[in-house]
Protein backbone atom coordinates (compact mmCIF):
# COMPACT_ATOMS: atom_id res chain seq x y z
CA UNK A 1 0.00 0.00 0.00
CA UNK A 2 1.13 3.45 -0.87
CA UNK A 3 2.50 5.48 2.32
CA UNK A 4 0.16 8.33 1.63
CA UNK A 5 -3.59 8.45 0.93
CA UNK A 6 -6.57 10.19 -0.10
CA UNK A 7 -9.30 9.49 2.43
CA UNK A 8 -12.65 10.14 0.84
CA UNK A 9 -15.93 10.44 2.29
CA UNK A 10 -19.74 10.76 0.99
CA UNK A 11 -21.42 12.54 3.94
CA UNK A 12 -25.24 13.36 4.26
CA UNK A 13 -26.31 17.15 4.58
CA UNK A 14 -28.08 16.30 8.07
CA UNK A 15 -24.39 14.80 9.84
CA UNK A 16 -22.01 17.51 7.89
CA UNK A 17 -21.32 19.71 10.78
CA UNK A 18 -20.35 16.19 12.97
CA UNK A 19 -18.46 14.84 10.41
CA UNK A 20 -16.07 18.38 10.50
CA UNK A 21 -15.57 18.46 14.20
CA UNK A 22 -15.05 14.99 13.99
CA UNK A 23 -12.24 15.90 12.12
CA UNK A 24 -10.70 19.20 13.44
CA UNK A 25 -10.45 17.37 16.31
CA UNK A 26 -7.87 15.36 15.29
CA UNK A 27 -4.38 16.18 15.71
CA UNK A 28 -2.66 14.03 13.06
CA UNK A 29 -4.08 16.14 10.03
CA UNK A 30 -3.90 19.72 9.23
CA UNK A 31 -6.79 20.39 6.79
CA UNK A 32 -9.15 18.39 4.56
CA UNK A 33 -11.38 19.52 1.64
CA UNK A 34 -15.59 19.44 1.59
CA UNK A 35 -17.33 20.08 -1.59
CA UNK A 36 -21.05 19.64 -2.53
CA UNK A 37 -22.01 16.85 -4.60
CA UNK A 38 -25.51 15.27 -6.29
CA UNK A 39 -25.23 11.55 -5.01
CA UNK A 40 -27.22 9.27 -7.85
CA UNK A 41 -28.13 5.23 -7.03
CA UNK A 42 -30.51 2.88 -7.95
CA UNK A 43 -31.43 2.38 -4.26
CA UNK A 44 -33.56 5.33 -3.73
CA UNK A 45 -35.01 3.69 0.07
CA UNK A 46 -33.20 6.39 1.92
CA UNK A 47 -34.13 9.02 -0.53
CA UNK A 48 -36.64 11.55 0.94
CA UNK A 49 -39.55 12.76 -1.24
CA UNK A 50 -37.58 15.74 -2.82
CA UNK A 51 -34.75 13.62 -3.23
CA UNK A 52 -36.72 10.79 -5.27
CA UNK A 53 -38.71 13.48 -7.60
CA UNK A 54 -34.85 15.41 -8.16
CA UNK A 55 -33.56 11.96 -8.72
CA UNK A 56 -30.35 12.65 -6.64
CA UNK A 57 -29.59 13.16 -3.00
CA UNK A 58 -27.80 15.85 -1.59
CA UNK A 59 -24.56 15.10 -0.38
CA UNK A 60 -21.14 16.56 1.01
CA UNK A 61 -17.59 14.70 -0.35
CA UNK A 62 -14.70 15.26 2.27
CA UNK A 63 -11.10 14.47 1.21
CA UNK A 64 -8.33 14.23 3.72
CA UNK A 65 -4.94 13.73 2.00
CA UNK A 66 -3.32 11.26 5.09
CA UNK A 67 -0.02 8.78 5.20
CA UNK A 68 -1.30 4.77 5.72
CA UNK A 69 -0.66 5.09 9.46
CA UNK A 70 -3.05 7.70 10.04
CA UNK A 71 -5.99 5.64 8.32
CA UNK A 72 -7.47 3.75 11.88
CA UNK A 73 -7.50 6.88 13.62
CA UNK A 74 -9.45 8.90 10.80
CA UNK A 75 -11.64 5.51 10.67
CA UNK A 76 -12.09 5.61 14.48
CA UNK A 77 -12.57 9.28 15.22
CA UNK A 78 -15.87 9.42 12.71
CA UNK A 79 -17.08 6.09 14.43
CA UNK A 80 -19.64 8.17 16.56
CA UNK A 81 -21.00 10.15 13.79
CA UNK A 82 -21.76 6.74 11.52
CA UNK A 83 -22.85 4.70 14.38
CA UNK A 84 -26.86 4.68 13.29
CA UNK A 85 -25.84 5.33 9.56
CA UNK A 86 -23.88 3.82 6.89
CA UNK A 87 -21.83 6.47 4.66
CA UNK A 88 -19.69 5.23 1.53
CA UNK A 89 -15.70 5.77 1.56
CA UNK A 90 -12.98 5.04 -0.27
CA UNK A 91 -8.77 4.96 0.13
CA UNK A 92 -7.12 6.40 -2.84
CA UNK A 93 -3.49 5.91 -3.00
CA UNK A 94 -1.24 9.12 -3.79
CA UNK A 95 1.37 8.74 -6.03
CA UNK A 96 2.83 12.24 -5.48
CA UNK A 97 2.06 15.43 -3.68
CA UNK A 98 3.09 18.69 -3.23
CA UNK A 99 2.63 22.83 -3.59
CA UNK A 100 3.43 24.62 -6.66
CA UNK A 101 3.62 28.14 -6.78
CA UNK A 102 6.20 31.20 -7.19
CA UNK A 103 9.91 30.76 -7.76
CA UNK A 104 9.31 26.61 -8.96
CA UNK A 105 12.40 24.86 -10.56
CA UNK A 106 10.84 22.45 -12.78
CA UNK A 107 13.74 20.50 -13.74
Amino acid sequence: MAEQLLFTLNVPTNIKDEVVDALISLDCISGFNLKKIEGYSKAHSEYDIAEQVEGYRSLYQLEVHILVTQLQTIKTALTPVFKYIKLKYWVTPVIESGHLGLNMDFK
